[in-house]
């Protein structure tokens, strides 16, 4: 379970100054983890027989939002069940009803995107045809997408984020009309001419942003300014100018559109009373993980908690539109090729479910398959020194991949033919290189069949002190590529023989990535490239480290990307539509880098969404304090586990030097409670005491204590919830 940390806090508000020991100390990124985690679990909790979320029965609105949480949290929602059905399997069913408003054609088509499915065939439906009727191009709203007169500003905005999320056209008329929708006060309002509120500016910016609009723009700009002018003084976002408290969904909407335009949420600029927007955030979680103890308003929050804007990449439609790229890129005899690169198309066709014999992958009555045969025997013979281990492993993995026989295949036993090149005394299957002996052990695993120990035990002898693997036997330096495959290599040969294995090589990759996520395949290189980048997630993917870092990267915005994000950064919408380029200074290298690509975000190694493991105990963090708006103290008790909610932290104090303690009560997780101490003495030194207590158990030190000097002697003693 990933270490992370959930809080109480206690607020010490005085009437004057002379506050000491304070410091400004915000969520950590692993408080906003598990705050997210904690989300995630009470949303699934939440879901009804029929896939959908909402109350008393399913609704399509939250369930989109739902499926968006998901998402943002790098998790596949389509693995988030009950009684067998996802969010999408209710979103299918929703269609006809649900899609006729623009506004709810779009929502579906970002949650369906965002699911990994193609929007120009959900379930049969082509989801753009049908917003595309709704696009209004020669009328007196020319440029604006509506189907009914309760589609306004949301309808517009999140129209052009579905068609961006699409990899389709965004006619230039409909950022314009959104553009001239803007108040005067720099916002939008739910509808043209109407006030202006946050929900709509937010999404208006996020929507010109993603199409290539500037942060500096005049339209961008003014609603940026707008979305500052929200901020309350406890650094949450209000949902108008007439609202004076903030909301989860308002301040989640505007971190959004935030982070989208550049903007550094933890500096000082969005700092009120030493806090962050994602404290106040945080601090509006419940104990048991919901916003409001509702579905929309949770998952809504979701993202904005995460720190990530919409509209949210789809693995699935960018790997489908990189085979439609590479269906040109077949030659007349069925192959992409030689032998080697063949095999890698026939294995990423195969993986995306589609059929590499079948006629949508045969010209000239060869099929990509009958090539790969064709191929197979020169391709083999063609190995270098070594041995032909990796090119039969390649070999192998397709063709099994493809439901062939790879016991028989181009008139031989490929799999015979690949135990005969293993070394019993070396327990090496390629006496060169280390990425050949990889994808022996890949290839063998793929059929079942037994791998020896000490192929395993070869492997990670050769993992270096910095943690990754060399291309050769006894090499020096670590590469990206050969350290992703030998990762995978080790897992199909049953596993590291210690944690250290993975560990390390995790290591290696956090010094070898880029700060947008791609890596390089060696460390010399002066950028990344796509097929290491690639190389580096399936990986990680295989050791299991799929929710960790280095794939998921905290920005010094407050903002939150992944190894994932700058993989799709190298797929082209323009010039090769659906490919993707080998990397910045190389682009036209795209045939070997569309293959890896695709093998990655299809990869069968991602894993089902597994909620964390609930945990009735409490485990104490350690207790510290931070300034408030009234320049008073707050004292924050930070605490994980505790899943069923059932334990406190209280809380005492007395002068200093006393002996005896004076009861302020437990800290609740919810709600907000006043104390008012009227005869404590203006600058006289106090200690508070924070005292841990859970019927399951209290791990960590139970009680501590911290000193505080009052400068008057107005105290409410406010209790409140941080939750993480």
């Amino acid at each position: 379970m990933r270490k992370t940390l959930l809080s109480l806090v206690i607020l010490l508000a005085v009437c004057a100054q002379g506050v000491s020991s304070a410091s400004a100390q915000g969520p950590t990124t692993a408080e906003r983890f598990r705050s997210v985690n904690k989300a995630l679990r009470w949303l699934a909790g939440e879901q009804n027989g029929d896939g959908g979320f909402g109350t008393p029965t399913s609704d399509p609105e939250t369930t989109c939002s739902v499926v968006l949480a998901f998402t943002a949290a790098y998790e596949d929602p389509n693995t988030v069940q009950d009684g067998g059905n996802s969010p999408l399997d209710y979103l299918a069913t929703q269609v006809p009803t649900y899609t006729t408003t623009a506004e709810g054609t779009a929502r579906t088509i970002l949650a369906v995107v965002a699911g990994n499915r193609h929007p120009r065939d959900f379930e049969g439906t082509d989801l753009i045809a049908i917003i595309e009727v709704y696009y209004q191009g020669d009328s007196q709203d020319t440029g604006r997408y509506q189907a009914t007169t309760s589609d306004g500003i949301a309808a517009q905005a999140l129209a052009i984020l579905a068609l961006q999320a699409s990899k389709e056209t965004v006619p230039r008329d409909a950022k314009v009309w959104l553009r001239s929708q803007r108040n005067p006060d720099g916002g939008w309002g739910p509808m043209p001419g109407e006030t202006s509120d946050t929900t709509s500016t937010a999404l208006s910016v996020q929507a010109l942003l993603s199409t290539g609009g500037s942060p500096s723009s005049t339209a961008v700009s003014a609603g940026i300014n707008y979305l500052k002018a929200r901020q309350t003084a406890h650094a949450g976002f209000a949902a108008s100018a007439t609202a004076s408290d903030s909301d989860p969904v308002s301040t989640a909407r505007a971190i959004e559109a935030l982070l989208a335009a550049g903007e550094d949420l933890l500096s000082g600029e969005y700092w009120r009373c030493l806090r962050t927007p994602f404290d106040a955030l945080v601090d509006a979680q419940s104990g048991d993980g919901s916003f409001e103890s509702d579905g929309l308003v949770t998952a809504a929050s979701t993202p904005g908690l995460m720190g990530r804007s919409l509209p949210l990449p789809g693995r699935g439609l960018a790997a489908m539109k990189a085979l439609e790229w590479l269906r040109a890129e077949q030659s007349n005899d069925g192959s992409f090729g030689g032998g080697a690169v063949t095999a890698d198309a026939v294995h990423a066709i195969a993986l995306c479910g589609e059929d590499p014999d079948g006629p949508a992958w045969t010209k000239d009555g060869a099929s990509a398959l009958d090539a790969l045969e064709d191929l197979t025997p020169d391709y083999i013979a063609s190995g270098p020194p070594g041995g032909p281990a990796g090119e039969l492993g390649k070999v192998i993995r397709a063709v099994e991949e493809a439901s062939g026989d790879p016991y028989y295949f181009a008139g031989r036993d490929l799999v015979e033919e690949l135990k005969d090149t293993y070394s019993a005394s070396t327990g090496r299957y390629n006496t060169n290189k280390i990425f050949s002996h990889d994808l022996a052990l890949i290839a063998l695993h793929a059929v079942s069949e037994t791998i020896p120990a000490n192929a395993v035990t070869a492997l990670e002898s050769e993992q270096l002190a910095e943690g990754g693997w060399p291309w050769a036997w006894g090499g020096t330096a670590g590469d990206v590529d050969t350290t992703g495959l030998s990762l995978q290599a080790i897992v199909a040969g049953g596993g590291p023989t210690s944690p250290d294995v993975t560990e390390d090589a995790a290591d290696f990759f956090k010094v070898m990535r880029y700060q947008d996520g791609g890596y390089p395949d060696v460390a010399t290189r002066t950028e990344p490239n796509c097929n290491s980048t690639a190389l580096a997630i399936q990986g990680m993917l295989a050791a299991g480290m799929y929710r960790e870092e280095p794939l998921i990267i905290p920005l010094d915005t407050g903002g939150i990307s992944s190894s994932w994000d700058a993989l799709l950064e190298y797929q082209d919408f323009e010039e090769e539509p659906g490919s993707f380029a080998y990397s910045a200074s190389s682009p036209e290298n795209r045939l070997l880098a569309t293959l890896e690509a695709i093998q990655t975000l299809v990869s069968p190694l991602y894993p089902d969404f597994e909620p964390l493991s609930e945990g009735g105990g409490t485990v104490a963090g350690t207790v510290y304090p931070r300034l408030t708006c009234s320049d008073g103290l707050e004292i924050v008790a930070p605490f994980s586990g505790d899943d069923n909610n059932d334990g406190v932290a209280s809380a005492s104090y007395h002068a200093e030097g006393d002996t005896s303690w004076i009861p302020l009560g437990d800290m609740g997780k919810t709600g907000i409670q006043y104390l008012l101490l009227p005869h404590l003495e203006a600058g006289a030194d106090y200690e508070v005491r924070v005292t841990y207590y859970d019927p399951d158990g209290v791990a960590g030190e139970g009680t501590q204590d911290i000193n505080v000097h009052e400068g008057k002697a107005c105290i409410p003693l406010t209790l409140r919830a941080y939750a993480g």
